[in-house]
């Protein structure tokens, strides 16, 4: 069996000030582990903030500009919640182009907790299966989403899952679809 069974693939986690620590450093950590590269994705330049605790938490670097990120430079994409990081890219073009990207090519997508509510932002949430924080909830619910309780959903390469409780899982389910997919193969939509 392959200890490393991710080298050679590329995971961008994107993030803006105020993303919830917990929700970065395990999936980063865990990837790491797994063999991928990680680059930090955002349009905080050099050191983006983040959220632990219910303070400001420790900085971490940015490795690429989101003004200057395209998805198929990446393997997947990750986007740890922190409602205050949300709100952030919810708005930010350069965020909501790169996610759409990911989505639109059906590549592999891991939005954790508060996250989950950027569907909405690129207006690729009705219908799909989801399942996030409790803060997000309704507002996904009234975005026509299918919102599932439970720990995490899996619909086509899109991962969701509620927040730091089942990080290991999360991880565990992404890395199995960036394992296999394949972007020479497109998949009908």
């Amino acid at each position: 069996m392959n200890e490393k069974p991710l080298a050679g693939r590329s995971i961008a986690i994107l993030v803006a000030n105020g993303f919830d620590e917990v929700q970065f450093t395990g999936p980063q950590k865990g990837l790491i582990e797994l063999g991928a590269a990680v680059k930090v994705v955002s349009r905080v330049k050099s050191l983006v903030n983040g959220w632990y605790e219910g303070n400001w938490g420790h900085f971490f670097p940015v490795n690429a500009d989101a003004s200057e990120t395209l998805a198929i430079d990446f393997d997947g994409l990750i986007v740890p919640g922190g409602i205050r990081s949300v709100d952030k890219l919810f708005d930010d073009s350069h965020a909501k182009r790169i996610l759409n990207a990911f989505r639109k090519a059906n590549m592999p997508v891991l939005l954790i907790g508060d996250s989950v509510k950027m569907l909405i932002a690129i207006e690729k949430v009705a219908g799909v299966s989801v399942t996030s924080s409790a803060l997000v909830k309704d507002t996904l619910v009234e975005a026509k989403a299918n919102w599932l309780n439970l720990p995490f959903t899996k619909d086509k390469n899109l991962i969701t899952g509620v927040g730091s409780g089942d990080l290991e899982e999360l991880v565990s389910e992404f890395s199995n679809i960036v394992d296999t997919y394949n972007p020479n193969v497109i998949e009908a939509a």
